[in-house]
């Protein structure tokens, strides 16, 4: 595996209170989190492995027909290697609700 600093399958970051940070973009703080492309490039450069300065690139946004949740694509391009990140909106949905990170596939063939 040519990038082993980047972590890949489910994600999960201790501590992330979904609630909680729902209730600080609502009062204005992290923004970033109303943004699957921020939230994937802070979250991901703070827990995950790549850098700010990696390559983020929206694919696409859908609705889950069994959780009825908000989810996006996000292409990364982390020096050589290729990932697809998916996120979600686990509180609201919609242009007010946050994104998490879900899980990380490594693409690079």
């Amino acid at each position: 595996m040519p990038c082993p600093e980047v972590k890949t399958g489910h994600v999960e970051i201790p501590g992330e209170d979904y609630t909680r940070i729902q209730h600080s973009a609502d009062a204005g703080r992290n923004l970033w989190r109303l943004d699957p492309i921020r939230t994937a490039q802070v979250v991901g450069s703070q827990s995950l492995g790549f850098r700010p300065n990696d390559v983020y690139t929206f694919v696409e946004r859908y609705r889950d027909p069994g959780s009825g949740l908000q989810h996006a694509i996000v292409r990364v391009q982390h020096g050589p290697c290729r990932y697809v990140v998916t996120l979600y909106q686990p509180v609201r949905q919609g242009p007010r609700g946050i994104w998490v990170m879900h899980f990380v596939d490594d693409v690079t063939t």
